[in-house]
């Protein structure tokens, strides 16, 4: 093989290779150095390549620990342009064993480093991630203001441990606000799902024309708008663990036959897919309402309620037991005392107005009415006219259910005169009750009807 021949494979080469003599002089070096130091070739033949490394060329300089050890090594070197080189440096020794030059082959890893860095940028991320994420789940599985003060709860408390030792269905009744959510978080977490997901569906909450897209997710290009890689839904989310399906009265009819077969085959079709998907996920559903009522009206499925009823647990409201509400007091003052830096008490006499108080809102409205005082009532101790509202609104509402209102009878047809009726009910208690969830509370309906109601009669006054 002649000179040029040689010459032109090893200026193919896409690593650098450097030749330096016994003295540190450069002797060879092909065409790739170009792009790791911004000279030419010839400009660094004869040179001194520890005058090279002073003027920074390159750092750290391999040739004193090479000539020294007489030894190969590899190091990474930073170039005057910023190019990240895995240098390689072998040795060539003459006879008496002393070197005689040093054949360097560097490699780009520039590229590599980047993206060495944003991987470990990435991988801290993703662990900044998951223990937020661990967090976040902690403190949604929080049941700690899950205060049991009652023999009513000591009992719900005992059911619901034998319940989350089986792997079963079940259904958690109560009014509105009396810890249904929780009572689902504390199943689970007592569970051997409790490492599992645990995901929540407030039907209420999700259109009718989104419930079926949210539950069980969706195909790509399922239908115009849609995310072009798919989405999975909250059913898929739940796998291994658990779902909740809060106010599962409220689920849209024609769901409720695609839901029955999630629980008995254990399987689903996304909407817009083909491919059955089988799943490994225990339900836990809540309601406020009637089942069995809504299964006579043809309005729930008889068949989907006993797949659902498998275990039944009943939360009291907390009307029914008084017992718990002065340990939730001390826990809901204790609670919004730390988060707003306050030092309020309740006095003996405002204690025994919540004590009276009927609380149609059940703990979430005990919670609500603590943490208002503490944020707007100036004094450190809370007295009976701090209070004068729950007065208000329990005399308002025994009056309301002692002395109906009467209408007018006059001969009507028997829809417009319905309608009437409806409108007065819903005016009247949104005048009273000032927000649609009080409103759905004290009516007995979902939250999402009552905003309903109250758009169409109420107008502009809606809360």
């Amino acid at each position: 093989m002649d000179k040029e021949t040689l010459k032109k494979i090893l200026d193919s080469s896409f690593d650098e290779i450097f030749v330096i003599d016994g003295k540190g002089v450069v002797v060879y070096v092909n065409k790739a150095c170009e792009r790791h130091y911004g000279l030419k070739a010839s400009e660094f033949i004869g040179k001194s390549s520890y005058e090279l490394a002073a003027k920074g060329y390159w750092f750290p300089s391999i040739t004193p620990h090479i000539l020294r050890e007489k030894k190969r090594v590899s190091l990474i070197q930073e170039t005057i342009i910023g190019k990240k080189l895995l240098v390689t440096a072998t040795p060539v020794l003459n006879d008496k064993g002393n070197v005689s030059m040093i054949v360097m082959n560097s490699r780009d890893i520039t590229e590599i480093e980047k993206l060495r860095k944003e991987l470990n940028e990435l991988s801290h991320l993703a662990r900044k991630y998951k223990n937020e994420a661990e967090e976040f789940r902690k403190r949604e599985l929080d049941t700690s203001n899950f205060i049991v003060g009652s023999k009513q709860m000591e009992d719900v408390f005992k059911i619901a441990e034998r319940v989350a030792a089986v792997d079963s269905n079940a259904l958690i009744l109560g009014e509105s606000g009396s810890g249904k959510s929780h009572l689902a978080k504390y199943i689970h977490k007592m569970s051997k799902r409790s490492k599992g997901p645990f995901i929540t569906l407030n039907c209420p909450s999700i259109p009718e024309q989104l419930f079926e897209s949210e539950l069980f997710g969706y195909s790509p290009g399922a239908f115009t708008g849609a995310n072009r890689t798919g989405k999975p839904g909250l059913i898929e989310l739940a796998d291994t663990g658990t779902l909740f399906l809060d106010e599962i009265a409220e689920i849209p009819l024609n769901l409720q036959a695609k839901l029955l077969e999630v629980i008995e085959e254990r399987q689903f079709i996304k909407v817009g897919g083909k491919e059955t998907k089988k799943i490994d996920v225990r339900i836990l559903a809540a309601t406020n309402r009637d089942l069995k009522t809504l299964v006579k009206k043809g309005l729930f499925r008889e068949d989907l309620y006993f797949r659902l009823n498998v275990l039944e647990i009943k939360i009291p409201p907390l009307r029914e037991r008084p017992d718990d509400i002065l340990p939730l007091v001390s826990y809901f003052v204790d609670k919004y005392n730390k988060k707003y830096g306050r030092r309020v008490r309740f006095s003996k006499k405002s204690l025994d107005i919540l004590l009276s108080y009927s609380w149609p809102g059940n703990v979430r409205e005990l919670s609500h009415v603590i943490e208002r005082l503490i944020v707007i009532v100036p004094d450190e101790i809370i007295q009976p006219h701090h209070l004068s509202h729950l007065v208000q609104s329990d005399t308002s509402i025994d009056s309301s259910q002692s002395n109906r209102e009467t209408f007018e009878t006059e001969i009507m047809p028997l829809e417009d005169a319905l309608k009437n009726v409806e409108k007065n009910i819903v005016v009247t208690a949104h005048k009273r009750l000032k927000s649609s969830y009080k409103v759905a509370e004290a009516l007995e309906i979902s939250q999402s009807k009552a905003y309903r109601l109250i758009r169409k009669y109420c107008g502009d006054t809606l809360n």
